[in-house]
């Protein structure tokens, strides 16, 4: 694929602009129900606070290592090489990078991060669609995972909030559990058969057809590798894992914030932050941020601890993903420029 054109100033003015305002307007909703910004921060519990920003190196390890898995099959296909595997510096230089910039660009544009990173590493048998259809698939995983933790979540924790709060947050995520399992049977359907993806695509009228049935099919063969059990296992396995971890380190931040919960409520707090931020939203995901977590504090806690720990608990873990975010994202530089074959302008390209 060729490289992207450059936004034009006037749609990045667009861009942005929206973005803001979208985020304003998320953040008065949020407003409503906590405060965006403590008076005085209050941490009943400072050491578990640094406990938690220890817990980002494991985490962000594990978030980043998963889309190698996907990516070797194509790299020892591609080379002729059964034993080659898509460079680990490259898999963990673009994780680190894109998690950050994911959080820094508007409207979810950084999502396209990671997989321009990856194109640009010159790996064999990995361009643009094969990049995207692996991140693509790691999404969908995901997706299902906290959809599953959001429902285990609400049957394990006691409930404060309204049982029309909770009917509604059930109902969005059964809508969103039923948009990634579509996802997922998709995926499979087009990895069975690369070539009947792209044949299926061919018959778009006019160029999109003929210039969408090539890349639907590379696509489609970049997620062929699913149908080995021990590479979906192992996927699945790194998701479980990577999500226990992430529940893990909100939960310490709860309790370093005198927000007293259970597993459950903080695995669904998880959930439905993650399924919030989902949402194109602010610079820095402000606004998509503090509805979710307003909306997951609302069912577990009463409206004044909402107001008071509450508050604290979501200015910290906000502040405190940015801060673990940037100071990952500076060693990923450093493995994007080590990685063999890199390009040495793609960490600033993107």
């Amino acid at each position: 694929m060729s490289e992207a054109v450059p936004p034009s100033p006037r749609r990045r003015v667009l861009t942005w602009s929206a973005s803001i305002v979208g985020g304003a307007l998320l953040l008065w909703l949020a407003s409503r129900r906590l405060r965006l910004w403590p008076d005085t921060l209050t941490l009943p519990e400072p050491a578990l606070l640094w406990a938690a920003l220890a817990v980002h190196v494991p985490y962000v390890y594990v978030r980043a290592m998963r889309l190698g898995w996907l990516l070797d099959p194509l790299v020892a296909a591609a080379s002729e090489q059964p034993r080659r595997r898509f460079s680990r510096a490259l898999v963990h230089g673009s994780g680190y990078v894109s998690f950050f910039v994911l959080l820094l660009l508007p409207l979810k544009l950084g999502e396209l991060s990671r997989p321009l990173l990856l194109a640009r590493g010159h790996e064999p048998g990995v361009g643009m669609p094969e990049a995207l259809s692996a991140v693509a698939t790691e999404r969908v995983i995901d997706g299902l995972v906290i959809c599953g933790m959001l429902f285990g979540g609400l049957s394990l924790a006691t409930i404060a909030g309204s049982a029309e709060d909770v009917a509604d947050v059930r109902r969005i995520g059964q809508a969103m559990t039923a948009v990634f399992a579509v996802g997922l049977v998709v995926l499979f359907v087009a990895g069975r058969d690369p070539q009947a993806a792209g044949r299926l695509a061919a018959r778009a009228p006019g160029v999109l057809g003929r210039r969408g049935a090539p890349i639907v099919e590379r696509v489609a063969r970049a997620v062929a590798g699913l149908r080995d059990p021990g590479l979906a296992l192992r996927l699945v396995g790194a998701s479980l894992v990577y999500w226990a971890i992430t529940t893990a380190q909100l939960w310490l931040v709860m309790a370093a914030c005198g927000v007293d919960v259970s597993a459950g409520a903080a695995a669904a707090t998880v959930a439905i932050v993650g399924l919030s931020i989902q949402l194109p939203g602010g610079p820095a995901q402000a606004g998509t941020f503090q509805v979710g977590a307003a909306l997951a504090l609302g069912l577990f806690l009463e409206p004044a601890l909402v107001e008071g720990p509450g508050s604290t608990f979501t200015a910290v873990m906000y502040v405190l993903q940015l801060v673990a975010a940037g100071l990952a994202a500076l060693p990923g530089l450093w493995l994007l420029r080590a990685a063999p074959g890199a390009d040495p302008g793609a960490d600033a390209g993107a």
